[in-house]
């Protein structure tokens, strides 16, 4: 008899643990984005040059900044970390447009309107940097 019932204290102790475990692990949605939320979301720039480490406070679009193009897809690294995001920019209705890499500590994500799930992106970059920027397409990734 005491041979199954360590065995069973042991299972109904951790059984009764486990909601301690998971409130020491907890993970606040409201600090989380979906990746399909940022997919297809305007891309701005204040075509300046500079990364955010140099200006961390924006909160907002400013309205003298100018959308260059929209998420084409998110980029992970092995991690699971977000590396970065592929923008679809320039051309016109699809045409002549390119798909550059922009790393994370060269993008800032806003939401659009307070408490929304609709974002935006912004970016430091001048033009003549956009123009510039390598081109990537899917077999890059491969």
């Amino acid at each position: 008899m005491t041979r199954f019932a360590i065995p069973a204290l042991a299972a109904a102790t951790a059984i009764a643990a486990a909601p301690l475990w998971a409130q020491d692990t907890a993970i606040d949605p409201g600090n989380l984005i979906l990746a399909d939320d940022l997919d297809g979301a305007e891309i701005y720039s204040d075509f300046e040059s500079g990364n955010w480490a140099e200006e961390p406070s924006v909160s907002t679009i400013g309205d003298d900044w100018k959308p260059i193009g929209h998420i084409e897809d998110v980029v992970l690294d092995m991690n699971g970390d977000m590396y970065g995001i592929v923008a679809d920019i320039g051309g016109f209705l699809g045409i002549g447009d390119r798909h550059v890499l922009f790393e994370m500590n060269n993008v800032m994500i806003l939401p659009k309107a307070e408490g929304s799930d609709d974002y935006q992106l912004a970016v430091r970059a001048t033009q003549e940097e956009l123009e510039a920027m390598p081109e990537v397409e899917k077999g890059w990734l491969d």
